[in-house]
């Protein structure tokens, strides 16, 4: 047993010491009586739109309840007058802010915790501190299962997409499943884009799995030689700044002038508008693909390889395409480049961009 378990494991016994006289289980609660529950998703910006669908199935069941959901300090403006939830809290990544934002909960009596994704033990604080009867949690496939006998009930991931697995979770409770689409939860106003125009995000959460930046020059060189009218966007946070001069050193000077450059210069909600208003996004597994796919736009996805549980869209599968770099590399992803995705070729992307425009 490693120490990070030993030290769960004492965890556990003392949140299930404040939590034995209160607690039920999923089946016993009435969820239709429910007035308040709060969500847990405090990773990042794809993470949280994952469950937009078990958010949307709990609201419908039970339209009079409640949701407050907490969230990430680096997701702030992600959630605005959405009709599903109802209000937000942001949580730091430490016991303290765990314990800070379950006192500030516990005012509001909720009956119900559910833990979509949160590092460990900070979800299961809060919801302690709060005073939840009934606590719920999805387990990433890569992420070690401790506390789990804090659990009222729970879902291991790693065989399904997590949208998949939180309606799943949700599903415990006797919820009728409404579908599994994403949505954006902040208004996006209609999509108002020419047709004539490409989104590129260069960055991922991993060096391994960027979109090459010579790659992405390449792509923009043979599409705008084909259609000069055609403007590009590139899409990424501040500290993704060095792939915007990355690129520009790669790309021929004739093209320039078609590539606005929007890398760490744009709010979360600035980022949907500009996504919603792309003809196709060209992305790797990152949040701008979960944005444009809950906002339905068009994208052309590289992955590193195909995997049953992999994030790719899982909805509206007409507007998505998808490249897998083990494709191109025999099955293996050994090679000295700094992104995997690197054996994917360039003409295989324009040729998936030059169909989604088509």
């Amino acid at each position: 047993m490693s120490t990070f378990e030993r030290k769960m494991k004492i965890l556990g016994g003392i949140l299930n010491l404040f939590r034995r006289s209160s607690r039920i289980s999923p089946d016993r609660l009435d969820f239709a009586q429910t007035k308040n529950i709060v969500v847990i998703n405090n990773k990042r910006l794809g993470d949280f739109l994952f469950c937009t669908p078990a958010i949307r199935a709990l609201k419908d069941a039970n339209p009079a309840v409640k949701i407050m959901a907490v969230i990430s300090p680096k997701n702030k403006g992600l959630i605005a007058d959405c009709p599903y939830i109802d209000s937000v809290m942001y949580m730091e990544e430490s016991v303290f802010s765990s314990i800070k934002i379950g006192c500030l909960l516990r005012k509001y009596r909720p009956e119900l915790g559910i833990i979509f994704h949160s590092k460990n033990p900070y979800g299961f604080i809060v919801l302690t501190c709060a005073g939840v009867y009934c606590l719920l949690k999805h387990y990433f496939g890569n992420e070690k299962k401790v506390l789990l006998s804090v659990c009222d009930a729970s879902v291991i991931g790693g065989r399904f997409p997590p949208v998949k697995n939180n309606l799943e979770l949700v599903g415990t409770l006797g919820v009728r499943i409404t579908g599994k689409d994403m949505f954006y939860p902040s208004p996006v106003g209609p999509k108002s884009g020419s047709g004539k125009s490409v989104g590129i995000q260069l960055g991922a959460s991993g060096v391994g799995r960027y979109f090459p930046t010579e790659t992405a020059a390449i792509v923009v060189e043979e599409i705008a030689r084909k259609n000069p009218e055609y403007t590009f966007h590139l899409f990424g946070n501040p500290a993704e700044r060095h792939l915007s001069t990355d690129f520009f050193r790669h790309l021929d000077e004739e093209f320039k002038s078609n590539v606005v450059d929007h890398i760490g210069k744009t709010s979360l909600q600035e980022l949907a508008e500009r996504i919603n208003n792309v003809a196709v996004l060209i992305t790797p597994d990152t949040g701008c693909l979960h944005i444009a796919t809950a906002l339905r736009t068009k994208t052309v996805g590289l992955f590193l390889a195909k995997q049953p549980n992999a994030s790719i869209p899982q909805q509206d599968a007409e507007l998505h395409q998808v490249l897998y770099a083990a494709d191109y590399s025999g099955g293996t992803l050994e090679t000295a480049s700094k992104s995997k995705l690197s054996t994917i070729p360039a003409e295989d992307i324009v040729k998936m961009v030059a169909r989604a425009l088509s």
